[in-house]
């Protein structure tokens, strides 16, 4: 016999002051047991744990999983504070969590996912209501699918008083979240905004969207969507529905005959102790903002994060401020905003009032994110999913990055400079004496590659590796023999003999600290005193603390080197996207970086703000030298018709690339994806496709597929030849008979594709690229690929299934050859695959 359980967690009240009480949360578990309970509706048997410590918590949630039959259906609810550590994973408060041990004192979400995968019941679901609660599920066969059109009705179905659910043959578990994994959660006196709406959605009925007397899990995701938009105008919360393995709808409660009475918190009556507008935003707004504004700003929870400032309940609601920055300065960013958060609590009676989240975001993704209004872009990128929120200030890389932008919604402002140096390692050998002598960017190259060669970014994705090449290129007015022989030659020798990956300065530095070598690297000054510093470099790397003795680096200042100028950008949204105090607090950052106090926050991140005396850490003590520009006049940043000249030099001036692509075509490569209409084989080759069209004129691309065992394991689909339209031609043709079948030979495939790569001749030293996609984790048994086996070959792995760049030997196998591991995601692939494959390819 089946039974229908129900376990809800709910944490109001904490004993460690970092977490702030959640008023109402207690009350919204009682409206939920209610709702749940009842036999017209949810027909569960539900438990209620309110405020448990993490032993009570985790051994009761074991004991719901553990202990179900296969029959079953199980609804787990967990609403509190949700936290989110250094590495991204999601953890869940209770009363005795403590923020500096949540490995030992919360409850992990991938331990919940574990013992939802060992449980015999058949059909799970979950509700979240948190802040990051998209984070929780990290299983790469889970897919996120957005808000759909509501189902209709069945064609000649019963009368919903006559329909009589079979749910016997369905299986698969839901999550729903209250909002998305970089997004913090409504919550008021009167509870979570979330857990009210799927409250009001099942006691009213209205959840059952199609009207056939049932509300399944999907409907009910809906109709929360739906309501929390409606009511919560002016937050960026989204709610969130991801399914494993789900197989036909998943009922959750019966449509009731008639509305149950209503409870004592019902979404949809006002606040009535909303409070007035901040002084500082009503100042600088100039008008009161309209009332949904207000209700949405004050139900703002104070979301737990790790080492944050300890809340109190005197304080204020903070601003949520979203920063985009550039990636390969993204820890000095943060830096710079967490300086702002305590800089404006000391002029707040010490309350947190701005709650600054920094996320990295190239270039091209503010570009076309901007341009796109930030939905959807021509590729099927979603940019709230795959880049951030809306970003309320931007921090590029350069100011040659920020596009022409709309005055009316975005303001500009310099606010800092840095100059292009050569980080040369102290025990390369070259002589300290030429550091500031007047040596032009040709000359000390010379030098400076004599003594132990020089590495340099990716100009095509890199701002500071295009504006050090325009000054090594004379402005684009040297042809391209000379820019290949005197310079791209000797770069691409020293970036293949220590296995430096291309792309940005963050790559190469982490690729430095690990390797120890004599190659000098084009950097910022800023970049350069961070290393030595020891700073941690953001992105996939990991460092051991600041170089020691003659492993660190000195800046070598040619004397026509250009500086790299910093702007914040701050933009304005509509209301819908924006408060009005989230905009007042971005303003109020970009007016600050032009104050002492921030000028001060800027130079301790290495930047050289105007007007301010340059100081520590602009020292020798970290590499610098302080009198830079030594009486020169400064170079600017090359303007756009340089900047495109030096691009067309160096695509003729660069070594071709040979480029394969290795398609995992096992049979979970069939799977569907968040589109019902395409599986991850056709999402795959379709980002291929695209891909091999990027390719300059003088590459080289192939594409081999890997699947079962033995001798036809892999298997070439398209030999190496030229690229373009061709390409995909070829592409499509000999993809269109696949079918996906059997296991996952990885290991095989790698080993295969690197020796394809390497048995071209004729065609100089070219750039060689595998690219390994695949959803599943090597089934063959062999060994990982060795050093030599991959040598020569830079492996990139795209992971779009079950298998992650968790894994060890994966990651390994892609980084210790120049390359990297990036988890695509199995919601919505394809504009991720997109993305990586711009990245490896320019």
């Amino acid at each position: 016999m089946s039974h229908r359980r129900a376990l809800i967690i709910a944490t109001e009240d904490y004993t460690d002051p970092a977490f702030s009480r959640l008023p109402g949360t207690a009350r919204d578990a009682e409206e939920l047991s209610r709702v749940l309970g009842d036999p017209r509706v949810g027909d569960f048997e539900v438990t209620v744990l309110e405020n448990p410590d993490v032993r009570t918590a985790g051994r009761r949630i074991g004991q719901f999983f553990a202990l179900a039959a296969p029959g079953d259906i199980l609804l787990l609810s967990i609403a509190g504070h949700g936290v989110r550590n250094d590495e991204g994973h999601l953890y869940f408060a209770v009363t005795d969590t403590v923020p500096d041990a949540l490995w030992v004192t919360a409850l992990a979400a991938t331990d919940i996912t574990h013992e939802m995968e060992t449980s015999p019941a058949r059909r799970i679901v979950v509700l979240l209501d948190c802040c990051y609660a998209g984070a929780f599920d990290e299983r790469k066969d889970l897919v996120h699918a957005g808000p759909r059109p509501a189902p209709a009705p069945p064609v000649g179905s019963a009368a919903p008083d006559e329909l009589v659910p079979d749910d016997a043959h369905v299986r698969g578990q839901v999550v729903i979240a209250a909002a998305t994994s970089i997004e913090q959660a409504v919550e008021g006196r009167t509870g979570g905004l979330f857990t009210r709406c799927v409250v009001e959605g099942l006691r009213t009925g209205d959840a059952d969207l199609n009207r056939d007397g049932e509300v399944d899990a999907h409907e009910l995701h809906l109709y929360v969507h739906a309501r929390m938009s409606e009511l919560g105008a002016g937050v960026e919360q989204h709610p969130t529905y991801s399914v494993h393995r789900l197989q036909g709808m998943l009922r959750l409660a019966h449509r009731a005959r008639s509305p149950l009475p209503p409870g004592p918190a019902r979404p949809s009556e006002p606040d009535p102790d909303v409070p007035p507008d901040p002084p500082d935003t009503a100042a600088a707004g100039g008008r009161r903002a309209p009332r949904a504004l207000l209700l949405a700003a004050v139900l703002l929870a104070g979301c737990a994060v790790q080492a944050d400032t300890p809340s109190t309940g005197g304080c204020p609601t903070p601003a949520h401020v979203r920063v985009a920055a550039d990636p390969a300065g993204i820890g000095a960013y943060r830096d710079l905003a967490a300086d702002f958060e305590e800089w404006v609590a000391a002029r707040q009676h010490g309350c947190r009032s701005a709650d600054m989240y920094v996320y990295p975001a190239t270039a091209e993704e503010m570009t076309d994110g901007l341009r796109h209004g930030w939905d959807r872009g021509a590729d099927g990128r979603t940019y709230l999913r795959d880049v951030g929120p809306h970003p309320d200030v931007w921090l590029p890389g350069a100011r040659g990055e920020v596009p022409a932008l709309d005055p009316a919604s975005a303001t500009v402002s310099e606010v800092a400079w840095t100059p292009v140096v050569l980080g040369v390692p102290e025990k390369a050998g070259v002589t300290a004496g030429v550091r500031r002598a007047a040596l032009p960017w040709p000359d000390l190259f010379d030098l400076v590659s004599r003594a132990g060669g020089v590495v340099r970014g990716d100009p095509r994705t890199s701002a500071v590796a295009e504006m050090a090449t325009a000054r090594l290129y004379a402005g684009a007015t040297i042809g391209p023999a000379a820019a290949r022989t005197r310079y791209e030659q000797r770069i691409e020798r020293a970036l293949d003999a220590g296995t430096y990956p291309v792309g940005d300065e963050a790559g190469l530095l982490c690729r430095q600290a690990v390797l120890r070598g004599t190659a000098a690297v084009v950097v910022t000054e800023q970049q350069l005193v961070r290393f030595n510093r020891g700073d941690p470099a953001g992105g996939p790397c990991t460092r051991g603390g600041p170089p020691q003795g003659g492993d660190r680096l000195r800046a070598y200042y040619p004397a026509d080197t250009p500086a790299v100028r910093q702007v914040v950008v701050t933009l304005d949204w509509p209301a819908r996207q924006q408060a009005g105090t989230t905009r007042s607090y971005a303003g109020w950052f970009a007016r600050w970086l032009r104050t002492d106090p921030g000028r001060a926050a800027l130079l301790r991140t290495g930047l050289r703000p105007y007007a301010y005396d340059a100081g520590e850490p602009l020292g020798t003590d970290f590499g610098a030298l302080a009198d830079w520009p030594f009486a020169r006049v400064v170079q600017s940043e090359p303007d756009a018709l340089t900047r495109r000249d030096v691009q067309k030099l160096y695509a003729g001036a660069g070594r071709p690339g040979r480029f394969l692509v290795a398609l995992d075509a096992s049979g979970s490569m069939d799977t569907v994806t968040a589109d019902p209409t395409r599986t991850r084989w056709e999402v795959a080759v379709a980002a291929v496709e695209r891909a091999a069209a990027r390719l300059g004129g003088r590459d080289r691309f192939g594409l081999l597929t890997f699947a079962g065992t033995g001798g036809r394991a892999t298997r070439d689909l398209v030999p190496l030849g030229p690229s373009g339209p061709d390409a995909v031609r070829r592409v499509r043709a000999a993809t269109s008979p696949v079918r996906p079948a059997g296991g996952t030979p990885l290991y095989e495939a790698v080993r295969r594709g690197a020796a394809a790569l390497r048995a071209g001749r004729g065609d100089g030293d070219p750039l060689r690229t595998l690219v390994v996609l695949t959803d599943g984790q090597d089934t063959s048994g062999q060994p990982r690929p060795t050093a030599a086996q991959t040598a020569g070959v830079r492996v990139f792995v795209i992971a779009v299934g079950s298998v992650t760049c968790a894994d060890t030997g994966l990651r390994q196998v892609a980084e210790g050859t120049g390359g990297r591991c990036f988890d695509a995601g199995a919601g919505s692939p394809e504009p991720v695959l997109g993305s990586m494959f711009r990245t490896i390819w320019g």
